[in-house]
């Protein structure tokens, strides 16, 4: 008698990849299951376009914390961390920046005038990059400490998907992180956002006005761990898009 081959659906096996991502993630396991996950990222992200545009650089620091941290380093260190897994798994990945610049093209003037030209260049490479989705990523600050935990937000004018990658980004941020509960908005006016051509979320990672977070933020092993959760994310939203209708679902 024939053995058959057991067929998993695959939002079945990413629900089972991300179960044992939680056992697994501190455990003497992870870094084998690292690569197993990797793997099956392959299969999803194998050819994929991406673009990563890391906030801020150059002469704009963004947002500073109480320990002096800049957004434009923080961001930049997860950006490359996500560049990464992202081609390690086979995807195609452009980014705005790969160092401490910005692109306004200006070597000097008002501070306004080249954060004008720089976003105006992000997204004229942006769109002209060819890429499947954008993934914006920055860092928060507001006056009072006590706020903290990664939000993933979407423009309202950008394509349908675009709140699709922003759920399933900042699913991955709640459960991998752990030090967050937002919940994805839209409330948002990111000229990269409401301007880019293709589905496009914005990854604000914390509050560097919160010391416990700037704390988190500044250490290689927790920028590790959200970029990695913003790469699993990104599996999952392409999961959802290329998984067939379910038989006698609308349109069928």
């Amino acid at each position: 008698m024939q053995g058959r081959v057991l067929r998993v659906p695959r939002p079945l096996l990413w629900s089972m990849a991300m179960a044992a991502m939680l056992l697994l993630l501190t455990g003497s396991f992870a870094r084998a299951y690292r690569a197993g996950l990797e793997a099956m990222a392959a299969g999803l992200l194998a050819g994929r376009t991406i673009f990563i545009d890391p906030g801020h650089g150059g002469p704009d620091p963004g947002s500073v914390g109480g320990q002096g941290t800049l957004e434009k380093d923080v961001v930049l260190s997860i950006a490359l961390m996500l560049r990464n897994y992202l081609t390690e798994a086979g995807a195609v990945v452009h980014m705005s920046r790969t160092e401490d610049m910005d692109l306004s093209g200006m070597d000097a003037g008002p501070l306004a005038e080249r954060k004008r030209r720089d976003l105006l260049a992000r997204v004229d490479m942006i769109n002209n990059s060819g890429a499947d989705i954008l993934v914006s990523i920055h860092a928060n600050a507001i006056g009072s400490p006590r706020w903290s935990g990664g939000q993933t937000f979407y423009h309202p004018e950008s394509p349908p998907a675009s709140r699709l990658l922003a759920e399933a980004i900042q699913r991955e941020l709640v459960h991998i992180t752990g030090q967050t509960d937002r919940a994805v908005n839209h409330h948002i006016d990111h000229i990269v956002l409401r301007r880019a051509r293709m589905p496009a979320a914005t990854v604000e990672v914390g509050f560097l006005s919160n010391p416990q977070e700037e704390r988190l933020l500044m250490g290689r092993s927790y920028q590790e761990r959200v970029a990695w959760a913003i790469f699993v994310g990104i599996g999952r939203y392409f999961a959802q898009v290329q998984e067939p209708a379910a038989p006698g679902s609308p349109g069928e």
